[in-house]
Parts: C-alpha cells; sequence; structure tokens
C-alpha cells in the first residue's frame, strides 16, 4: 500500500498511459508499453510537463518572443480579464508559434493572429505590437468565454472560424481546420471549462439546449 502511494506521487507530473492488456484489463504507467497485443487507450501529460518541454524548445525565429517574454506580457492581461494564462499562451503556440510578426494567408496577424476586423472589433490600433495583439486576442477570448460560458471546446472553435458558424452548425463546425486546430491547443490547455465572465450579456442559444447544463460562472467555481 505505501509502495503504490509512493509510486502514485511519483506520478503526478510525469506523463500516464493507459492501455488494454490483451486479455481486456486496463493498465495504468508511467512508460510506454511496446509488447504486443497492448493497445494504447489514451495519454495523459500534466501541464507542468507540457510547459516545460515547451520552454526548452530553442527558438528558431528572430521575431519569435522566449517563454519568459510570453509570460511577462500574457500573464498581467490575462489575469486583470479574468481569463486563464494558460489558456491564452495555447492559443499563441498554435497560432503563430510566439511568432510576433507571424502573417496568414487570410490576413490574421502577430502572436494571436487576429484578423483586421476582429482587431477593429476589439479595439487594436495596431495588431503588430504584441501588447496590443495579446491584449486584442484576449478580450476576444473573454468575450467568446462569456457567449458559450466558460466552453473551452466552442471557445476554440470560435476563435478560429468565428461565433456565427458555431452556433449555425449546432456546436464545433464540420470543418478539418477548426477541428484539427481545437486537437492542437488541447495538447496544450486540458480544461473542459475555464472561469467566464457572467456578466457579459450575450450568450449562445448552445447554452439553453436540452441536455446541456450551464457551466458555472467564476464566483461558483469554487464551491
Amino acid at each position: 500500500m505505501v509502495f503504490s502511494m509512493l509510486l502514485w506521487g511519483s506520478c503526478l507530473l510525469a506523463q500516464l498511459f493507459s492501455y488494454k492488456s490483451p486479455n481486456g484489463q486496463l493498465v495504468i504507467t508511467d512508460r510506454p508499453i511496446k509488447k504486443p497485443g497492448y493497445k494504447l487507450v489514451d495519454k495523459y501529460i500534466p501541464k507542468e510537463v507540457k510547459a516545460a518541454e515547451r520552454r526548452a524548445t530553442p527558438l528558431n525565429s528572430k521575431y519569435q518572443l522566449s517563454w519568459d517574454q510570453i509570460d511577462g506580457l500574457v500573464d498581467p492581461i490575462a489575469n486583470a480579464y479574468g481569463v486563464d494564462p494558460e489558456l491564452v499562451k495555447a492559443v499563441i503556440e498554435i497560432e503563430s508559434s510566439r511568432n510576433y510578426r507571424a502573417l496568414s494567408n487570410k490576413g490574421a496577424m502577430g502572436l494571436m493572429q487576429l484578423i483586421p476586423d476582429t482587431a477593429k472589433r476589439f479595439g487594436v490600433a495596431d495588431a503588430w505590437d504584441p501588447r496590443e495583439n495579446i491584449k486584442g486576442g484576449i478580450k476576444y477570448l473573454k468575450f467568446l468565454l462569456g457567449y458559450f460560458e466558460g466552453d473551452v471546446n466552442l471557445t476554440l472553435a470560435a476563435y478560429n472560424a468565428g461565433e456565427h458558424a458555431v452556433d449555425k452548425y449546432g456546436g464545433v463546425p464540420p470543418y478539418r481546420e477548426t477541428r484539427r486546430y481545437i486537437k492542437k491547443v488541447r495538447q496544450f490547455y486540458q480544461d473542459e471549462i475555464t472561469t467566464y465572465d457572467p456578466t457579459i450579456g450575450y450568450r449562445s442559444v448552445l447554452c439553453s439546449r436540452p441536455g446541456k447544463g450551464p457551466v458555472k460562472p467564476v464566483a461558483q467555481l469554487a464551491k
């Protein structure tokens, strides 16, 4: 029993793998199993491990910001707007790989890949300025989190494809790009729900659909 507790404690910050053995049993381990007949069911990598892996990656562009720079920009703004900084950083990593000069073929700009309409909508005067870009992206995420009552998947889908597309399809749109985008971001941010501002006046029609209980707002999450 003591050994099991020690083993579990040592795995808290390690990767955990779930396998189905040849006889149908579920096996959970902190190391990959390469024996014949074992089928990988799930893999869990803690945020701390992912963060350490990301920070160990060398910069590959003179326009790519370090994680210390990203922390310094994101943390105070995200905390001021009540958005989880780790969600913002996951979006930045997938959107631009921390390249503040990134430009997509659709005209999306900077760290959080703001298109001109979105930049204008959230008061961004210079989308190439890293701090302004991040602030605009965080304001958009805050709106979307309120609109979808903290539902991370719907928020990410809307950040990629627009909230109207999510409403139109009654959930994540059937766009390959959007579905891949969500999967990529979720590799770095695993929470299904997160805090949101309940005072935002707009709500998606999906928040009152049958069978979907309301996500708890900020004040209730700690209860």
